[in-house]
């Protein structure tokens, strides 16, 4: 009887998800990027909480809504290819944070 609730206690370790895996991996993602500042105090969380607003944004309103969400929280005039750097921000927020949207803007 101990053996088998021993082992239903380590698969079930085995089996559970690392938290913040996902959110570890898409803030890489973006600090790749060299284009948003996520080293800043705050800026870390602050581009987690644009990831899953694009997240809402793609389940509300499709890819141009997902896209447009980057677009009015971080890019201001004179930014340099700010489409391009939103477009890129939706796929990794997709791909890292809502999988169920991943695929749903084409590679650029």
């Amino acid at each position: 009887m101990m053996m088998t609730a021993l082992a239903a206690a380590g698969a079930s370790l085995v089996c559970a998800p690392v938290a913040g895996a996902s959110e570890e991996a898409f803030l890489a993602a973006i600090d790749s990027l060299e284009y948003y500042a996520i080293n800043c105090p705050g800026c870390a969380e602050d581009a987690l909480g644009v990831g899953y607003r694009v997240c809402a944004a793609f389940d509300s309103g499709g890819e141009n809504a997902a896209i447009a969400e980057v677009l009015k929280s971080y890019n201001g005039p004179g930014q340099a290819h700010p489409e391009y750097y939103a477009t890129l921000f939706a796929q990794y927020s997709a791909y890292e944070l809502c999988a169920q949207h991943n695929g749903k803007i084409d590679p650029i």
